[in-house]
């Protein structure tokens, strides 16, 4: 089996043509609110009612579609100053009427190896991990990222994560202050966490066909060297 690095894993036909976020709404059809039965701006007036300010990381945000029908809301209440949406993808689709508007920025890159320089109450990961080669590097990276009160979700297919026996992937997240939902494929963390899973990453297979959303996804191979 070929196992690509993470560079020559973006230019993948299978990553290349993903189209699972590219413009899913924040709320209604087809929706983050139906996704993650959560509505981001419901959630962020309600920190910002808390504490003042919110803050939301959108990772492989797709077109940036939710981002902003979220801050056009919250504009629209005068709330705009009280927050920061930032979203990560690695094409640059994202809408130009938000280019240079304050509180809310996106940036073109790949979600691996790239670390945030603040802390969100909200970060999330629409069907973005089906597609990335160090899946427990990212899933690391956003719960070490939270705000004390903060909330990390993002869909995640355990059969893609190919690591060493006799270790449990479901126990790791749950020992570490994880949860994963098998029924419905979230992965979830509230407050921080210094995820560790104590593997390796040897690289990502593309070739590995559909997964429970029955589209190409990426498995990600991992030792315990």
């Amino acid at each position: 089996m070929l196992l690509l690095s993470e560079k020559d894993l973006v230019w993948s036909a299978v990553v290349a043509n993903c189209s699972m976020n590219r413009d899913r709404n924040a709320s209604g059809i087809n929706s983050y609110e139906r996704e993650f039965k959560l509505v981001p701006a419901r959630f962020l007036e309600e920190i910002v009612q808390e504490n003042g300010f919110a803050s939301w990381l959108d990772l492989c945000c797709g077109s940036g579609l939710a981002l902003a029908q979220t801050y056009d809301v919250l504009a629209q209440k005068g709330l705009q100053q009280q927050v920061y949406l930032k979203g990560i993808d690695l094409l640059d689709t994202f809408p130009p009427m938000m280019e240079n508007t304050p509180g809310i920025s996106f940036e073109v890159t790949s979600v691996v190896g790239w670390q945030p320089d603040r802390s969100y109450d909200l970060i999330t990961c629409s069907h973005g991990l089906h597609y990335l080669g160090d899946k427990l590097q990212v899933i690391a990276m956003a719960c070490k990222a939270l705000t004390p009160n903060g909330y990390f979700i993002a869909h995640l297919d355990i059969k893609n994560i190919s690591i060493p026996a006799p270790v449990s992937l479901k126990q790791l997240f749950t020992t570490q202050g994880l949860a994963y939902n098998a029924r419905t494929h979230l992965l979830t963390c509230k407050g921080p966490r210094n995820f560790k899973a104590g593997l390796t990453y040897l690289g990502a297979d593309d070739q590995a066909g559909p997964n429970y959303t029955g589209q190409g996804a990426v498995n990600s191979h991992y030792d315990n060297r």
